[in-house]
């Protein structure tokens, strides 16, 4: 197979697009333009402050070929973890709701930042350790119009809780960048998410800006069963390549790492597909 039949009918389910609050390497107009000439098949915008689903559905009316979803991120933006918002989110035709990620209490501590005030920074649990109410109140929204959740920034011991109970509710997961230094899931804990529903999402950010080596993500991937895996590129900053670069740069590299192509299609066509089409 030539290196860019690799990326027919692929997807990459983590891209940051324009229009945003900070400053991004392409619109969601180049984004579809580029899945067009690469072949691909699709993706899902992704927005740290604002519910992308309505933006989803124009590029897909534009560009009927593609299959481009959106969803929301539960920042203090759109209220934090508020049910309203994902209730009109998912009327909207979200594919995915993402726990706090910028705005995320675990995120922000582990900066380590002196004297931050952490206040309005979001923590799943409540003070006994469990899961707060307006989680239960999302899990039956997304039960309902079978969205999956996605853990975003949040500690992998909140991210544990949330699929365990997810999965108890009948809704399936997603570990977000399970590699990434700063919410890390240990191959112990991503087996423990898959047993539960989970699938692991690996982005190629982590790679390219020297967060994770290839090789760890291979190691992970391999110990974890690539059947539970899918790839993604996380970009839309300034200083990073085009999702299809990167997707494509990322499957190379894990080849090398001794995977084969059809491993690769797997996490780069086959789950990402089941995602967005899942009913």
């Amino acid at each position: 197979m030539e290196k860019k039949e690799l990326l027919k009918g692929a997807y990459d389910l983590h891209v940051h697009t324009a229009p945003d609050v900070v400053k991004r390497k392409f619109d969601d107009y180049e984004f579809c333009e580029r899945l067009i000439a690469t072949g691909m098949g699709g993706g899902i915008i992704k927005n740290h402050y604002f519910d992308t689903s309505a933006r989803a559905y124009l590029l897909r009316r534009k560009h009927p070929q593609l299959n481009i979803g959106g969803g929301i991120v539960l920042n203090n933006s759109v209220g934090g973890l508020n049910p309203e918002a994902v209730t009109k989110a998912a009327k909207l035709g979200a594919k995915i709701i993402w726990m706090p990620t910028m705005d995320s209490y675990s995120y922000e501590k582990i900066k380590n930042i002196p004297n931050k005030n952490l206040e309005k920074y979001i923590y799943i649990l409540n003070e006994k350790g469990n899961l707060k109410d307006e989680i239960y109140d999302i899990l039956e929204i997304a039960k309902e119009n079978k969205i999956f959740i996605a853990t975003g920034h949040i500690s992998s011991y909140e991210g544990l809780k949330l699929i365990k109970e997810a999965n108890r509710y009948g809704v399936r997961t997603i570990v977000t960048h399970a590699d990434n230094p700063n919410d890390l899931y240990t191959i112990e804990e991503q087996k423990k998410a898959v047993n539960l529903g989970a699938l692991i999402e690996h982005a190629y950010f982590t790679v390219f800006h020297s967060r994770t080596n290839i090789e760890e993500i291979a190691r992970q991937i391999k110990e974890v069963g690539y059947e539970n895996v899918f790839l993604t590129t996380d970009f839309g900053q300034m200083n990073s390549p085009y999702p299809d670069e990167g997707l494509l740069e990322f499957s190379l590299k894990l080849i090398e790492q001794n995977f084969t192509e059809a491993e690769i299609r797997k996490m780069i066509v086959e789950n990402p597909e089941f995602i967005l089409n899942y009913k």
